[in-house]
């Protein structure tokens, strides 16, 4: 069974439409796989536990103690830095009883946080990932890149620190939503 187990496990990534290589030629009868046309976010929508929603504008996220991160991204093969507000900050602010560290009343691994774009991109970090008692790396909603608006990526980026390649960075982001894993 453990064998049969590991197989399926090797398999599987084989298997998923996404991971498929797409031949969209007229002869192979598939579409082109497009993604939605990037559209400048206007606001951040952050949903809590309880389904609540808070609508955040440029400007109020501006006034939010910010960061600034120094990162690679490995896409431009270029060093770049980002200012923006961290995002255990802004789920604390949706779930004001949600107590971070070693008095946390949800285990961090067990909040997830779904991220979107405009674009219907969408990541999936736990509270772990976003909380700096958890996880060396920060997790920041940029809005600035290098001294500037960050331009062609949208108002506002998730910027994910640790990672080596940006995969998991959101341009163009428009909501946050907490979710309980049962």
């Amino acid at each position: 069974m453990k064998i049969f187990c590991k197989a399926i496990l090797f398999l599987l990534p084989a298997c998923l439409p996404a991971q498929m290589k797409h031949d969209a030629t007229p002869a192979s009868g598939m579409e082109a796989m497009h993604h939605a046309a990037p559209v400048a976010s206007t606001s951040l929508t952050v949903t809590g536990l309880d389904g609540k929603t808070q609508t955040y504008s440029f400007e109020d996220l501006r006034s939010m103690a910010h960061l600034t991160v120094k990162v690679h991204n490995m896409h431009s093969n270029a060093d770049e830095t980002y200012a923006g507000v961290p995002v255990s900050e802004l789920a604390k602010r949706a779930e004001p009883t949600l107590v971070t560290g070693d008095k946390a009343k949800i285990k961090p691994l067990m909040l997830a946080l779904v991220f979107g774009g405009t674009d219907n991109y969408h990541v999936v970090l736990t509270m772990c990932d976003v909380d700096p008692s958890c996880h060396n790396g920060m997790v920041i909603i940029a809005d600035q890149q290098d001294g500037k608006s960050i331009g062609t990526d949208g108002a506002l980026k998730l910027i994910v620190t640790e990672d080596k390649k940006p995969q998991r960075w959101v341009r163009n982001l428009n909501s946050i939503t907490l979710k309980a894993i049962d």
